[in-house]
């Protein structure tokens, strides 16, 4: 019955209302203002097992109890009744099936289940629960319903019980709900479509949970949704982190309902395999087909909120910006006004400004930025100093992993890469950073195939074709770094939007890096291996770690002639600078 439904005058002419005294002898009538909510359902469930009947047949003649349940748990008058029948089945320990509901109505039993939508809606507002009968009668098909502990304490205290399956929750609550409700579902205390139906409330009220939209973005049917959830929270919870075909049929209802699903997951077709979210696990070196655990496209994508969880980075590479140790850094003056621009750019505030505005214009909002100099000059550092600055994660890719052995693979991993930061910016509250290490494998000119296909070289301008096309349509923040700009392919050059040169430090700068790093040194000392050694900040600062290993070992810090055979060590015949030092 809708919410519009009304009370309706009895229908037989003999019928007549007996006194409200003779049903409830301990009340008065006018101390009914004073009954509780659980006072109130208890009064309908005391008249609907006298009169019997369907629940319309007694509105007239409880219309005050009625009343004030439906206003204070926002119910039909019909939900209030089959609410009231229920509970007060179940305060008697009892669960309570179609079978002794049609009893209290004086039907038969297949005319219960045309008040299964209102059934549904005390389920939704957490009144009730859908659990499975033991004694699993062919009939009822197992099903029995009683009232959560929770909702029985909140009524006996006078309050009005929470409805759990439309609250907010925190990505946590989200995981320990619906792990609970998985659990009560392969305990067989709930019918699967129950446990569907309390899945689709949940994720309905909870889109703003990273793991809900990424659930939600793959077009799945909620079956499969549910059934990706438990993968993620076998994931989780479980040291062993992959689920056989056993495990998953125990959750259907029937081996018939997951036949297909079965049939589908052996041979491959499964849509969640074809989407890349499962695979099969490996077993000796062959896939088992009766096993199945996430890949980690799905780790990447669906885990983001959950590292502390796992005791790992919850995206592969991913380091979040609190674990980046802060180190100071010294640059020429250009080089250091365009980091200072960089670093004000991405603080969270004027990056949503400026991209606002960007769209108001309509152009594009990412941002794709290489860094250019020799090894050591601080460009990786940079980037995690920025991102540290800014609170912004950064999604590290090792391009080297990228590039397999077997064509057509590599195209696939970077791929790959761009969907993971994809992820990772829709499941983070601050847009991650993605770092190109080390790019110049990709970024370099495009081969010239001529009239024969180069296979390498085939595969080496694909995977650049598909990173052009990615800055394009980038929404989000690329730093690219690398070694070498002369070799540089122009349709890149066009794509970076900042371009920032770290070139060795001068003399000034590499007293400053030698003070920062050894602060105990002299002036003297400082002078002496900046004006000797031309070091970029990275040499320099091995050269410190040298120093702290030796300290430890040693039980004394090395003295400036054991630096300086660190300093001779770490020039492996690179011309150094001797200008008028003498020890």
């Amino acid at each position: 019955m809708s919410n519009t439904e009304t009370f309706q005058e009895p229908t037989h002419e003999t019928q007549t209302a007996p006194p409200m005294q003779r049903l409830l002898p301990t009340i008065e009538p006018t101390e009914t203002k004073t009954l509780t909510l659980f006072d109130h359902l208890i009064q309908i469930a005391v008249i609907h097992e006298d009169r019997k009947g369907a629940p319309d047949t007694i509105f007239e003649y409880a219309k005050e109890h009625i009343n004030a349940v439906c206003e204070q748990l926002e119910l039909t008058p019909t939900q209030a009744v089959l609410f009231a029948d229920i509970l007060s089945h179940t305060s008697e320990g009892c669960s309570v099936s179609p079978s002794v509901l049609a009893e209290t109505m004086g039907c038969k039993r297949v005319e219960v289940y045309k008040y299964l939508d209102d059934i549904h809606v005390l389920e939704h507002k957490n009144l009730i629960d859908g659990l499975q009968n033991p004694r699993r009668n062919f009939g009822d098909r197992g099903l029995s319903f009683g009232v959560p502990l929770e909702t029985l304490t909140a009524l006996q205290k006078g309050r009005t019980p929470a409805h759990i399956w439309s609250e907010k929750l925190t990505a946590d609550e989200f995981l320990d709900r619906t792990a609970k409700l998985c659990e009560k579902r392969i305990e067989k205390e709930e019918n699967y479509d129950q446990t569907l139906k309390k899945f689709t409330w949940i994720m309905e009220a909870n889109q703003h949970i990273g793991i809900v939209r990424m659930l939600s973005s793959y077009g799945l049917s909620q079956e499969n949704e549910l059934l990706l959830l438990r993968f993620c929270l076998n994931y989780l919870y479980r040291e062993d982190d992959h689920m056989t075909l056993a495990g998953i049929e125990r959750f259907y209802q029937h081996r018939a309902a997951f036949g297909q699903s079965r049939r589908e997951l052996m041979m491959g077709k499964h849509i969640l395999q074809q989407k890349m979210l499962i695979e099969n696990v490996n077993d000796g070196g062959f896939a088992s087909k009766e096993s199945f655990s996430l890949t980690e496209k799905a780790q990447d994508e669906l885990l983001v909120e959950y590292a502390e969880l796992l005791g790992k980075t919850a995206i592969r590479d991913m380091i979040v910006p609190d674990s980046i140790v802060e180190k100071p850094l010294f640059y020429p003056d250009k080089t250091a006004r365009s980091v200072q621009e960089l670093s004000e750019l991405f603080k969270e505030e004027n990056m949503r400004r400026v991209r606002e505005n960007l769209v108001k214009s309509g152009m594009r909002t990412g941002f794709a930025c290489l860094f250019s100099g020799a090894p050591g000059t601080g460009k990786t550092e940079t980037a995690r100093q920025v991102a540290r600055a800014t609170g912004r994660g950064i999604v590290q890719v090792d391009i080297a992993n990228t590039k397999s052995m077997w064509f057509g693979q590599s195209e696939k991993q970077i791929k790959e890469v761009f969907n993971r930061y994809r992820a990772a910016v829709k499941s983070s509250d601050v847009m991650p950073i993605l770092l190109f290490n080390e790019a110049d494998a990709v970024i370099g000119k495009r081969q010239a195939l001529g009239t024969t296909r180069n296979g390498p070289g085939q595969t080496e301008n694909a995977i650049q074709n598909i990173i052009l096309q990615e800055i394009e349509n980038l929404d989000g923040i690329l730093i690219a770094t690398t070694n070498l700009t002369q070799n540089m392919d122009s349709a890149f050059e066009r794509r970076f939007l900042y371009k920032i040169e770290f070139e060795k430090p001068t003399q000034e700068e590499r007293k400053q890096i030698w003070r920062a790093l050894i602060p105990d040194l002299s002036e003297e000392e400082v002078a002496a291996l900046a004006g000797r050694f031309d070091f970029s900040g990275g040499q320099i600062e091995n050269i410190s770690r040298r120093r702290t290993v030796a300290s430890v070992l040693h039980g004394a810090s090395p003295d400036l002639d054991a630096l300086m055979v660190f300093c001779e060590d770490e020039s492996s015949g690179e011309k150094v600078k001797r200008i008028g030092f003498a020890v």
